[in-house]
Order: structure tokens, then C-alpha cells, then sequence
């Protein structure tokens, strides 16, 4: 099976920055506790504090899916809307080298 290379670009609006970061904290280690978890990295941006970057490689689709369905991440793609100052960009990716 294929593995699974995600980056999420969320950009939270400028009142809701903090919460944002900590509650994408709070994602990380239990991701990466998880069968199938690869790499699960959270960055922020240099430039605008407000931007945030998930980089995430998964061992294939089905334990992405699984993720996905975990309660933690549900609760938080309920409330990420409300902290976000537009649609998170997700992009999948593969290697070239």
C-alpha cells in the first residue's frame, strides 16, 4: 500500500493565533503514538505567526482514515472553523526523490 504524504497550511485569524497553536499542539503526541503514524510535525511560520504547518506521513490511506476518526481530531475539525480565518489547505504529495 501506499503511503500517505499530507500538508495542512491553517492560518488562524489574528485574535485566535494562541488558541490555535495549542490546540494543534495538543494533536502531536497523541498522532504520533498512533499505528501507522510515520511523521507527524507541526511548524509555524517565520514570516506570519498567525500560519501553521502540519506535515504528516502516514503508513497508508486506511490508517490515515482511521486517524481521521479518532475523537480527538473530530473535536477538533469541529471547532478549527471557528479559528480559522479561511478553509486550512490540504495537499497531498508524493516523493520525486
Amino acid at each position: 500500500m501506499k503511503k500517505i504524504n499530507i500538508t495542512v497550511i491553517l492560518t488562524a485569524k489574528e485574535s485566535t493565533t494562541e488558541e490555535l497553536k495549542n490546540q494543534l499542539l495538543n494533536l502531536v503526541a497523541p498522532s504520533r503514538k498512533e499505528t501507522g503514524c510515520l511523521q507527524y510535525d507541526l511548524h509555524q511560520s517565520t514570516e506570519k505567526s498567525n500560519v501553521f504547518v502540519l506535515h504528516e506521513i502516514w503508513e497508508n490511506e486506511a490508517i490515515f482514515e482511521k486517524h481521521n476518526n479518532q475523537e480527538y481530531v473530530k473535536a477538533f475539525f469541529a471547532l478549527a472553523p471557528s479559528l480559522l480565518e479561511k478553509e486550512a489547505e490540504i495537499i497531498f504529495t508524493q516523493p520525486i526523490v
